[in-house]
């Protein structure tokens, strides 16, 4: 019986449960699990191969993407496309022009994880079908776990303190997205934080966005002067205050936090969460360092 549920007791698609019934994994992985050790055991396929070229290069070699096209009229950031009629047959990657650096090696990414269900469940993905929300979840969780290598991360998190400034350097080193890297980190355990983005509208007020790393509930600020002082600002905001949403049955919930504030062109970014460090600056991160190329280092 294919397997229905994900850590979360959530119910997985007729396509998802195929996948991770025919993974090889334990039966009580969850998808998440399940993903992370197709991506992990690539590492360890590669780890006698000189990496020379880029670890993304080495993931698209090994899952037949045979070929690549950068187009400028694209409905979306990406996509893949079997040449053939089987897995062994390769693929054709179409990427949209014009995208930015982290985005496009995370839609690369993206897709080449695409290319594990066309193996597992080819009767199902060499068919017409639909998008699986469920697949292009795994697939964006996947991404993130060929980018930014567990490993590596932990030892670079180790030694930097819990603010923007760390998260910023943290992305700029595995040329991710901040919610990408964030994202990471909260799947590791390394950070307990979430990351929103408050849009500002003409009249001045603010509106949620996203967040990530945590629910997507309709937060409201119990004093937004904190937004609009943040705004105004070049400089980090930090403190602590309350955050509240209003649940199903009309009850105001509240929940306390500490956080950081930085504008960006359209509003402000707020990492909240617990253990923040008051660093002001980015003096106390190391030197930026350069991806590293021997795949040992990044499976340990």
């Amino acid at each position: 019986m294919p397997n229905s549920l994900a850590s979360s007791d959530r119910q997985v698609s007729p396509l998802v449960g195929l996948f991770l019934d025919r993974s090889g994994c334990d039966e009580k992985a969850s998808p998440e699990q399940v993903i992370t050790g197709l991506v992990e055991g690539l590492y360890r396929e590669g780890a006698c191969e000189s990496a020379q070229s880029s670890l993304l290069q080495l993931f698209l070699n090994k899952r037949h993407v045979n070929v690549i096209e950068v187009v400028r009229e694209l409905h979306c950031d990406g996509l893949i496309e079997p040449i053939g009629k089987a897995f062994g047959d390769g693929f054709r990657m179409l990427l949209k022009r014009g995208a930015p650096a982290s985005r496009m090696r995370f839609t690369m990414a993206h897709e080449v994880c695409h290319t594990f269900f066309y193996e597992l469940v080819p009767e199902m993905k060499f068919a017409a079908h639909s998008p699986d929300q469920e697949e292009e979840r795994l697939c964006n969780f996947g991404a993130a776990v060929l980018l930014i290598p567990a490993g590596l991360l932990c030892r670079r998190a180790a030694r930097l303190p819990v603010c923007f400034e760390s998260l910023q350097y943290l992305a700029q080193i595995f040329c991710v997205s901040l919610s990408t890297m964030l994202l990471r980190l909260k799947a590791l355990d390394i950070w307990d934080c979430e990351l929103s983005f408050w849009h500002r509208k003409v009249n001045g007020d603010f509106i949620l966005g996203r967040v990530y790393g945590g629910r997507q509930l309709a937060w409201q600020w119990e004093d937004e002067s904190i937004l609009r002082l943040a705004w105004e600002s070049d400089a980090r905001s930090t403190g602590h205050t309350f955050i509240a949403f209003e649940d199903d049955r009309g009850t105001r919930r509240y929940r306390p936090i500490s956080y950081q504030i930085l504008r960006y062109s359209d509003g402000v970014k707020v990492l909240w969460g617990k253990n923040l460090s008051n660093a002001s600056s980015t003096s106390t991160l190391p030197l930026f360092d350069p991806e590293p190329t021997n795949i040992r280092e990044l499976i340990n």
